[in-house]
């Protein structure tokens, strides 16, 4: 008995539990964060708030017409000290675990963003796989939309990253970008879209892409459109879901693949004082609209688009490269990290110039194109035989 009472006396002070446990009705999850610069030089963060509710009757479980957020925002000299001023705005302790959208206002991106990623990096709430955006305005905006098919923003923002068309950046992209040889990175652009929908409020809507913020160093200095950012998916092989259109010669439609497979390899090469960098890219596609005349079951047919597809693509990323080059001098496409992997002695002598280096560089582009599949049917639907052409 002495020997079993010893043992539980000697177990109890082991048996504590959770001392620092913290119920989930004492939380406040955040599911997005703006993060804007002020006029007076301040900033500010705005979070999105997650209202939990009792289940209710009906389908969807919540009341016509509520929201599933509202939105809370806190000012400071820094970051830091913006957040514990917007702790004192909420009654509960702000949770950070389900926050993994992370938006910058257009004003802060242009004034440098490398204290607040030191901060983000830093902190243990927020999470390294956490999307990053750029606003066209401000921030805080966004986190207010309320879009027709989501429950709120933050949903919308991170299917953009993960299902659409535009480029993902995490926070730990852009830290690893900031300490890399290029000291550059790129992130989405995104804007509020204006619905043409008289019955609907300006703020019930969606956030889409607009293109891709460029940065040098930790500042914002200029953005990619549309097509550009979709070159610069191909350079970060990253295309997820995209479209090529091309205007056969001496045809008054056009004809449209989806890729279903790309492949990109650089070769960085150096002959003297000549940098050089050869990129090889290997599409494949199926055919999903036919506008023009031509019979795509033709042999002769298929081998001339697959050269315009080519050139196609080859013109786009080309584009994209050219004014990352002349215009921006920024390397986002980690042209250095390659060069001084494989030229690491060459390499040392112009790592503390690269952005003068880096314009330089004859970029050569190779494009091979290969339609898999031209569709079910050869000819143009709905078009008489006769008028088809071989």
């Amino acid at each position: 008995m002495k020997k079993f009472l010893l043992i539980v006396c000697f177990c109890i002070p082991l048996l504590t539990g959770c001392w620092d446990q913290v119920e989930m009705q004492d939380l406040a999850i955040i599911t997005a964060t703006a993060i804007d610069r002020l006029e007076d030089g301040k900033t500010r963060i705005s979070v999105q708030l997650f209202i939990p509710r009792a289940i209710t009757s009906g389908q969807t479980g919540e009341e016509v017409g509520s929201t599933s957020t509202f939105v809370r925002e806190g000012y400071g000299e820094n970051l830091a000290q913006a957040i514990s001023i917007l702790q004192t705005n909420v009654p509960r302790r702000l949770f950070w675990g389900q926050c993994k959208i992370f938006v910058f206002g257009e004003e802060l991106a242009k004034n440098g963003i490398r204290k607040e990623i030191d901060f983000l990096a830093r902190h243990s709430g927020p999470r390294g796989n956490s999307y990053l955006f750029i606003s066209e305005g401000e921030a805080k905006e966004i986190l207010e939309l309320i879009p027709p098919l989501e429950r709120y923003s933050a949903v919308a923002l991170r299917k953009l990253s993960e299902e659409e068309l535009g480029t993902s950046t995490t926070l730990r992209d852009v830290d690893i970008g900031f300490m890399g040889e290029s000291e550059s990175v790129s992130m989405p652009y995104i804007k509020m879209l204006v619905s043409k929908e008289n019955a609907r409020k300006i703020y019930e809507t969606v956030p889409v892409i607009h293109g891709t913020a460029i940065f040098k160093g930790e500042k914002m200095i200029g953005t990619l459109n549309m097509k550009e950012a979709r070159g610069l998916l191909w350079l970060k092989d990253e295309v997820k879901r995209s479209t090529i259109s091309i205007k056969p010669e001496g045809e008054e439609g056009e004809i449209t693949m989806t890729p279903t497979l790309g492949k990109i390899k650089f070769s960085p090469e150096i002959k003297g004082n000549q940098w050089s960098m050869n990129l090889s890219l290997a599409i494949e596609g199926n055919i999903v609209q036919n506008e023009t005349y031509l019979n795509l079951m033709n042999e002769d047919v298929l081998n001339n688009l697959n050269k315009e597809f080519a050139t196609s693509l080859e013109e786009r990323v080309a584009q994209t490269i050219e004014k990352l080059q002349q215009e921006y001098k920024t390397d986002v496409i980690q042209f250095g990290r390659r060069f001084h992997q494989k030229y690491p002695k060459q390499w040392k002598k112009v790592s503390g110039r690269w952005d003068e280096k880096f314009p330089e560089v004859k970029v050569q582009i190779d494009v091979d194109a290969n339609i898999r599949r031209p569709g079910y049917i050869g000819p143009p639907a709905a078009l008489p035989r006769d008028e088809v052409k071989e």
